[in-house]
């Protein structure tokens, strides 16, 4: 009888997820198949069921170290003025996901596991709007901080969500870095002149 083929787990684990991504820049979230990862990595569909308990959970590891990436530029950006560091954060973001739409269709577009996300998840995400928080804050606006830099977040993504399916030409012929640019300005202003 033929002794089951040894791996390193952890090896293994991190060159399927490699694979995931190519597999996802390739074809979308559809393309990410534990046949087709099986094959990447010359393995077996049920070693990687080994690895992992279902496909989304290889996804989610692959929206983790998106996640990872995004934190590690948006934290790039340096302590400017609030304008300055609203608009660094917005380019930081427009270009990452722009850059790498198959991850964004892998973040936004992707299964889920259930209603919930895991606690790292949502903590990734947390932090992203803190670090929008931060110079909208020293805005002083009237409103809470924290509610106005979710509100920009949302402006900054559906500009991306619909460049990022080559959709964004239905509306307009702008540029997505510009409708970015714009969508901070005008809170900038809004702030600035008072509003809630």
């Amino acid at each position: 009888m033929a002794r089951p083929r040894q791996y390193d787990h952890d090896a293994l684990r991190t060159r399927t997820i490699e694979a995931a991504k190519l597999l996802l820049e390739e074809g979308g979230p559809a393309a990410l198949t534990a046949r087709a990862l099986a094959k990447s990595v010359k393995t077996t569909p049920g070693t990687i069921y080994n690895l992992f308990d279902s496909m989304s959970a290889v996804l989610q590891e692959v929206n983790r170290q998106a996640l990872v990436d995004l934190a590690i530029l948006v934290d790039g950006v340096g302590q400017t003025d609030p304008r300055e560091r609203l608009l660094a954060l917005a380019e930081v973001y427009v270009t990452f996901m722009l850059d790498r739409r198959a991850v964004w269709r892998a973040l936004f577009e992707g299964p889920r596991i259930s209603s919930t996300f895991p606690d790292w998840y949502l903590a990734q995400i947390d932090g992203l709007i803190g670090r929008i928080t931060q110079p909208v804050a020293a805005l002083k606006p009237k409103g809470d901080p924290r509610l106005l830099a979710e509100q920009l977040l949302l402006s900054v993504h559906g500009i991306v969500a619909l460049a990022a399916i080559d959709r964004l030409d239905l509306i307009t012929m702008q540029k997505p870095m510009d409708l970015a640019h714009a969508a901070v300005e005008r809170m900038i202003a809004a702030i600035r002149a008072g509003a809630e």
